[in-house]
């Protein structure tokens, strides 16, 4: 039997072709917008979504995001990219939706990019690969800095793909699109930062040698206005300095921070990724192939061997092969002279490449005359299948874990767009009303802390449930959201009255108690200078070892000299500091002139209490300068209460 050249066997499969990869689009959608409405909205979250409400409601631009886990600020690139679905659909899950969508695309452009460069097996490979990996889905279902690292990557190396694929027109609009998505991918996440640069550094070679000035000059342009605003934040603040390069690299030992191909390895293999809802569940609901690991990293080495050999002892498809391998080889070196603790999110830029890189070998094993590497081509191209499969397979189960509430946290983004429509009801019905709202939460700031941003309305704030409460003179509704009781509503509860009808579907439900108009205020017992006084004071529990006081304080605030502050209350023995515990209690971007506070403390005595006396001492102190606030009488605190032990 005649044995079929390459051309013939693509153009006798060309009809099955096309299907394949339309599965394989469909197979995305199904991973990213399955349950998409399910997706976390945390403390990280709020930063994102109130920035990109006030940009799509046209009350402001922000200049800059939030710090990073390494202590550099991050750009507004992602709230500016999350403020476009909001024009139209003031959701979370609209945000959602469009971040999902931006990565389809990247699935659809990666195949065509590949099968230009390199033909129809490797898109297919390369392209499923991308689709089902455990990682690119973990970060592409959240609304994240990070969600869209892989994206953009994605995007970006397509467009240079293209540029340096042997057939074609090459256009210099890939060359601007190339750029314009290396700065998002460097903008999204300053993890990606360095590999951004690079890229345009290669970027102004492609320029100079295709002559393709004028989209270079195109990608620059558009990428200094997407930059502008941040530069603009760093320079006012004067963060660009001998500072900035020291939070980047690291400070620690010298050495190579090897942890990078580690992380990189986990990547490619899905590896680790059961880690990630820090729960045992997923991980013991799930077939797990430990194996698997180890065969793709051995199948990647096998290709980047392919891929070398084949650019240096041919020109054809020579520059996209050396692309290809440079980009899986080098993205994880730029962390090699660093100190930084790594985390996976900073390596994500790595991708599509090690992905197309295998794609190539599968390619090439296909189109050899030897019928034996036709089989192993064969083989390896059912590996890959078979892999992948087993990654959707770990998604399927974990998806429907996530619509049935049992993994991740409670604040899921459909039931928080429901607070937003309850909420602007309530205040539509009630202009003179406030919102409050209680829940648990660490940090600074809660998942509940953009809703005010999304209504539109400074009458919409958040306390944290069992440490501080807002009491408004106005009247007021209080939604008690997760962790959150009736015992938290403080000394408005005995005049709460509970709207059943507004009540959100959580589980337990979130339930919203509304208040009237404040009673008159008691006589202070001390006033501070910055415009606060203390109303009352009680302390629960017993003075005895180890025991543990409970300190709920009542504060009237009338708003002199606005900053940050922290309460403490200190316990001194014969003068001696043996105990404390400060904190916000409520924090004081959401005071407002002739608020009651509410703060709850818990001090734990010591272990050991001599005999003598004690006394309990309370005040105010600025953050984070720590520069104590003075009473009336310019003392520096307050002494509440006494104990004698014999």
């Amino acid at each position: 039997m005649p044995r079929l050249s390459a051309r013939s066997r693509r153009r006798y499969g060309g009809r099955a072709i096309p299907w394949a990869a339309l599965l394989i689009l469909l197979l995305a959608a199904y991973l990213r917008l399955t349950a998409f409405h399910e997706t976390l909205v945390g403390g990280d979250q709020s930063s994102l979504l109130s920035e990109a409400a006030e940009l799509a409601s046209l009350r402001g631009l922000p200049l800059a995001g939030m710090k990073s886990s390494a202590g550099i600020w991050q750009t507004a690139v992602t709230s500016y990219i999350a403020a476009i679905p909001l024009l139209l659909v003031k959701r979370i899950i609209a945000i959602k939706w469009f971040f999902s969508m931006i990565d389809l695309v990247a699935v659809a452009l990666l195949y065509s990019a590949v099968r230009r460069a390199f033909g129809q097996s490797a898109a297919l490979v390369a392209s499923l690969m991308y689709t089902a990996n455990p990682w690119v889905v973990e970060f592409v279902r959240w609304i994240w800095y990070q969600s869209l690292i892989a994206s953009f990557a994605t995007l970006a190396f397509s467009f240079f793909l293209m540029l340096l694929a042997g057939s074609g027109r090459k256009r210099p609009l890939h060359l601007a699109l190339g750029l314009v998505c290396a700065t998002l991918m460097g903008t999204v996440h300053v993890a990606a930062a360095p590999w951004a640069a690079l890229l345009f550094a290669g970027g102004l070679v492609l320029a100079w040698r295709l002559r393709m000035w004028s989209g270079f000059v195109a990608g620059l342009a558009v990428s200094l206005l997407l930059v502008a605003p941040f530069v603009t934040y760093m320079v006012r603040t004067s963060s660009l300095g001998p500072g900035l390069f020291d939070d980047i690299v690291g400070t620690g030992s010298a050495g190579l921070n090897t942890a990078a191909y580690f992380l990189a390895g986990d990547l490619l293999t899905g590896r680790s990724v059961l880690e990630t809802p820090r729960s045992d569940l997923w991980a013991e609901s799930v077939l797990q192939l430990p194996f698997t690991h180890d065969l793709l990293l051995l199948l990647f080495a096998c290709a980047l061997l392919y891929c070398v050999v084949r650019a240096i002892s041919s020109s054809r498809r020579r520059e996209a092969l050396l692309l290809t391998a440079a980009w899986a080889v080098l993205a994880p070196a730029l962390y090699l002279p660093t100190s930084v603790y790594l985390l996976h999110v900073y390596l994500l830029y790595l991708f599509p490449a090690p992905l197309v890189m295998m794609g190539v070998l599968v390619q090439g094993s296909l189109e050899q005359g030897r019928r034996a590497l036709r089989v192993l081509g064969a083989v390896l191209l059912g590996v890959v299948v078979a892999v992948s499969l087993w990654w959707t397979s770990l998604w399927v189960v974990r998806i429907n874990y996530e619509m049935q509430g049992q993994l991740r946290a409670p604040t899921r983004a459909w039931l928080m767009d429901l607070v937003v429509d309850r909420i602007e009801a309530q205040l539509a019905a009630s202009p003179d009303q406030q919102v409050i709202i209680l829940t648990r939460f660490e940090g600074e700031l809660s998942p509940f802390s953009w809703v005010g941003s999304f209504v539109g309305s400074d009458r919409v704030r958040v306390a944290p449930a069992g440490r501080g409460q807002i009491v408004p003179p106005e009247p007021t509704c209080y939604l008690l959201g997760p962790g959150a009781s009736e015992t938290d509503l403080g000394s408005v509860a005995h005049s709460a009255t509970e709207f059943t009808e507004m009540v959100v579907p959580a589980s337990p439900p979130w339930r919203f108690f509304c208040t009237p108009a404040r009673d008159d205020l008691p006589e202070p017992q001390a006033e501070w200078q910055n415009g606060l006084s203390l109303l009352s004071l009680a302390i629960e529990g017993s003075f005895e070892p180890s025991a543990a006081l409970t300190i709920v304080a009542s504060w009237h605030y009338t708003e002199v000299a606005p900053q940050q502050y922290h309460f403490f209350n200190h316990l001194l023995y014969e003068g001696q500091l043996v105990a404390q515990v400060d904190g916000p209690g409520v924090p004081a971007w959401y005071w407002r002139e002739d608020d009651v506070l509410e703060t709850r403390s818990q001090l734990i005595l010591p272990a050991e209490l001599a005999s003598g006396d004690y006394r309990l001492r309370v005040g105010v102190y600025g953050w984070p300068d720590l520069q104590r606030v003075l009473l009336s009488d310019s003392s520096d605190g307050l002494d509440v209460a006494e104990w004698t032990l014999p």
